[in-house]
């Protein structure tokens, strides 16, 4: 009997592999030089064997997207190679090829899973249809795995469920944390007979503190108020630490127990069942069982409580991290939108300075040896104009960059004179072209923040102030300190105004082009603000009526009431 030793190809191998390879076995070299040829230019890579030895040394030595059979070959003919490869775990497709009257031959090869056949007719003329042929098998053959594959992926999908099902159904009901602990405590509590459960969660965040997350006694869940214990504290510590259960039958007698939530709660605790909830990779938390009502806790009640602490710490990490899923998609999908309404933004900000640069660099380039003096200074300095404008927006992408990356920052006191002053040096060229007057206080209260984000704040709110402001722009800047303990600072215009019907979608971001939209629309800028005075533990807001200007203001913690003076003049 030949031994074939046939290799299972991958699933997408012959489409990701490159040129697809093909062995045909055929006795004939005229035809199978043909046939070579043939699908050689339509990018096959074609091997020959011409008979069954040498296609059977073949198919040891090389793995093939697909086998063309001739039925009528020497030293083995092309059903014992057929029937060789259907006893192996071979995917490879086959396309059997026999003489117009061999029916029953093709009948057996389609039986041993032939996946296409093809009979020879005369003067050759099944050659011009091979290709063809194999193309089909190909295309077939890949759609099969493909569906395979899928069957395969939604039969492990249904056997993990079902897994699921048994082992967690009563503790995964819900990704809600508090529903899947509220569960646990309460079940905990009838099957086993005590008098309270409690669930205390590891905070990671807080110096690994274990914090209450719920309590259930005499029937009824009680909402903990902000019950922790510090690392390694009491029995719950000594189990998170060596991740092992314990039973304490008198308290009173156990080194480790700690009185603290007794005092807090007026709880009188006298034994305790505390079991670890272990994820596969790590120890989430502690499961207390207290006072059990009708003698001691046994083995068969720790048993008990491991396997639902087991199940119940998985579903609590499930939870959490179906909670941060939720939180990384809603992020996601607010940075996506405002990365969209950033793009029309930047597009439209950007080919304006670039179309002016080009140009008059177009003509300096054409025109240098003709030009007067002046005007190629002129041209000059427009250029020089518009590349600081193209700057700017440019340092409004690596602010915004930085904004959307820091998850905090550290507040300090800020001298919002000195903020103000670089924030109306960056903007000159603007404020000469607009032709705008700034007034500004003489002195400005001391608030928290943080300096670089703040200049990108007044920057937008000015950039806006300017753009829809009058004609010339007069443009007011001030700062309120407010009861609350927040300094109001603030850019009025004396545009034409505008009816704001809701602010927050004012500031939010807008995927409209900028020249679609509205006047009402002050363009993505807003949103940047909005999220830098939120870091800043501030608040944004905007008071305008049509025919009386626009203020737009934010708010931020004081630092003091001291006053500092800015290095600006009162006009600009």
């Amino acid at each position: 009997m030949l031994q074939l030793k046939v290799d299972t190809p991958q699933v997408d191998e012959i489409t990701t592999t490159g040129a697809r390879r093909v062995l045909y076995v055929e006795d004939n070299p005229a035809v199978a030089q043909l046939f070579q040829v043939k699908l050689q230019k339509a990018g096959y890579i074609v091997d020959l064997a011409a008979n069954g030895a040498e296609g059977l040394a073949r198919l040891v030595q090389q793995n093939y997207d697909l086998v063309a059979l001739d039925q009528d070959l020497t030293f083995c003919s092309g059903m014992q190679i057929l029937q060789i490869l259907a006893s192996r775990p071979s995917s490879t497709p086959v396309i059997m090829i026999s003489a117009p009257e061999d029916t029953e031959s093709v009948t057996e090869a389609i039986r041993l899973g032939a996946s296409d056949y093809l009979f020879k007719g005369r003067q050759d003329q099944y050659l011009q249809i091979l290709p063809a042929i194999v193309e089909r098998t190909l295309e077939m053959h890949r759609l099969e795995r493909a569906r395979e594959q899928t069957v395969e992926e939604l039969r492990q999908h249904n056997r993990n469920l079902i897994l699921l099902n048994r082992v967690t159904h009563l503790l995964t009901s819900t990704l809600d944390i508090g529903e899947v602990i509220k569960q646990l405590v309460q079940t905990m509590t009838e099957l086993i007979e005590v008098e309270g459960t409690s669930v205390w969660l590891l905070d990671e965040q807080q110096d690994g503190r274990l914090v209450c997350a719920a309590i259930y006694s005499q029937g009824q869940s009680i909402t903990p108020a902000e019950l922790s214990l510090p690392p390694e504290q009491g029995i719950a510590g000594w189990v998170v630490k060596y991740g092992e259960s314990t039973t304490v039958d008198d308290v009173a007698t156990d080194k480790r127990f700690s009185a603290t939530i007794d005092h807090s709660t007026g709880f009188n605790t006298q034994s305790i069942l505390a079991v670890p909830l272990r994820t596969p990779h790590k120890v989430v938390g502690v499961l207390e069982l207290v006072n059990k009502q009708r003698g001691k806790f046994q083995e068969n009640d720790r048993v008990l409580a491991e396997t639902l602490a087991a199940s119940a710490a998985i579903a609590i990490e499930n939870a959490r991290l179906m909670q941060t899923f939720r939180q990384n998609r809603d992020e996601l999908q607010a940075r996506n939108e405002e990365l969209d309404a950033y793009a029309h933004t930047v597009a439209h900000d950007l080919k304006n300075p670039l179309t002016m640069i080009i140009g008059f660099a177009d003509l300096l380039r054409d025109n240098f040896d003709s030009l007067p003096a002046d005007n190629i200074t002129t041209f000059l300095e427009t250029i020089i104009e518009h590349g600081l404008k193209m700057s700017s927006i440019i340092d409004t992408l690596l602010r915004l960059a930085g904004v959307r990356g820091a998850d905090q920052v550290k507040l300090e006191e800020v001298n919002m004179g000195d903020v103000v002053a670089e924030t109306l040096k960056r903007m000159k060229h603007m404020m000469k072209e607009h032709n705008a007057e700034v007034t500004v206080p003489d002195s400005w209260p001391i608030a928290k923040g943080y300096g670089p984000w703040l200049e990108e704040v007044w920057f937008n709110y000015l950039s806006n102030a300017l753009k829809y402001g009058g004609d010339p722009p007069h443009l007011e800047l001030g700062a309120n300190v407010q009861k609350d303990g927040m300094i109001r600072f603030w850019v009025k215009d004396n545009g034409a105004g505008m009816r704001i019907e809701n602010v927050e979608a004012l500031f939010a971001p807008s995927t409209t082009p900028p020249s679609e939209r509205r006047r009402s629309s002050h363009g993505l800028g807003l949103s940047i603000v909005q999220r830098i005075i939120r870091k800043l533990n501030g608040i944004v807001g905007a008071e305008s009526r049509p025919g009386n200007g626009s203020t737009f203001y934010f708010a931020l913690p004081a630092a003091s009431l001291s006053m500092a003076s800015p290095p600006v003049n009162s006009n600009q």
